[in-house]
């Protein structure tokens, strides 16, 4: 793995993404933070998990003592599809960890909802074997924004593909990669520090294959899907209407 002195293999990136106003848009899009140069894209969701020590699941977050919040232990995994059976939402390609919370009108202190901006190991793993068949190139490129690393600087580096299981590891960088790549850019995936699942762009065939992992839960979606937090309009009986902040969420 090598750490690259310039950033110009990113600027692809800033290049083709739909830049767009805080003040003039509703809500943050596919198109805002993956190219579009990509015909498909989905969501891949970072895993929830129960925590086994509440029983009570009619027990939200926001009405819980310090003491309930302080001590989390992640049990079994729950799938984001049998929640969304359990408590009778629709299948909509904004759906997210964020459905629940709206639809409930907070979140259930029971689950713990996926990482913001990283990838847990189990599913980074999987991903690779995954991407693998669709990564010709030998090598990647793997960007982390400065809120990801230590001393706050952007940083880009290069390497195969698995080694982003190391970079993922590192005592200078914090959580996943905001965005990777391969060499030819046919496929690129991203990770925010607000979001707890990321996005991916590629062919027919690379989305093909994540949808049908039996291990990633993973929901088509296209360049213009709203990804916010407000963005399941689907699952809320009134659209929210006003200005959000910076980003959406």
């Amino acid at each position: 793995m090598e750490k690259l002195d310039s950033l110009e293999e990113y600027k692809w990136i800033r290049d083709e993404t739909v830049y767009f106003l805080t003040d003039e848009r509703k809500g943050s899009r596919v198109k805002n933070f993956l190219p579009k140069r990509f015909d498909h894209y989905c969501k891949i969701i970072h895993p929830l998990f129960r925590d086994p020590q509440v029983e009570d699941e009619q027990l939200l977050w926001r009405d819980c003592t310090p003491e309930q919040t302080d001590d989390i232990q992640l049990g079994e995994r729950l799938r984001l599809f049998g929640l969304v059976e359990k408590y009778g939402l629709k299948f909509s390609k904004e759906l997210s960890a964020a459905s629940f919370m709206n639809k409930l009108g907070g979140s259930p202190r029971y689950i713990i909802s996926g990482e913001e901006g990283e990838i847990e190991p189990e599913s980074l793993k999987r991903l690779v074997h995954v991407l693998q068949p669709f990564t010709e190139e030998a090598s990647c490129y793997f960007y982390f924004d400065l809120l990801k690393t230590k001393d706050y600087v952007n940083a880009l580096y290069h390497g195969k593909l698995a080694e982003v299981e190391e970079l993922a590891t590192s005592d200078d960088l914090r959580l996943t990669p905001t965005y990777w790549w391969p060499a030819d850019k046919s496929w690129c995936l991203y990770s925010d520090i607000d979001l707890s699942f990321s996005l991916i762009g590629g062919s027919r065939e690379l989305i093909d294959a994540l949808l049908a992992d039996d291990f990633l839960e993973c929901i088509e979606c296209d360049a213009t899907t709203r990804i916010d937090n407000l963005a399941d309009y689907t699952n809320n009986e009134s659209p929210p209407r006003g200005r959000n902040n910076s980003k959406g969420f």
